[in-house]
């Protein structure tokens, strides 16, 4: 994968935005994921290494942090979340 000048800032960000699950208090990172609530126009794992820096902090100011588990009841309707 080829990284450009916004993965080293747009990762630090993602990093710091994972800090435990919204709704479970999960905090390990490597459990940790992001869940659009409104207006997704861009994946955040896929746009962590093309988007401008800007732009990758409106749309992960788009997102709650889930553990997988979480993020996985979310998607089938187990868990409701309201913002």
């Amino acid at each position: 994968m080829k990284r450009n000048k916004y993965y080293k800032d747009n990762k630090e960000i993602l990093e710091h935005n994972k800090t435990q699950c919204c709704i479970c208090g999960e905090s390990a990172k490597c459990c940790l994921e992001f869940h659009h609530i409104k207006d997704k126009l861009f994946n955040i794992s896929q746009s962590v290494s093309h988007l401008p820096t800007s732009l990758f902090i409106k749309e992960i100011n788009k997102c709650i942090c889930v553990c997988k588990n979480c993020h996985s009841k979310i998607h089938n309707n187990i868990i409701k979340y309201e913002k």
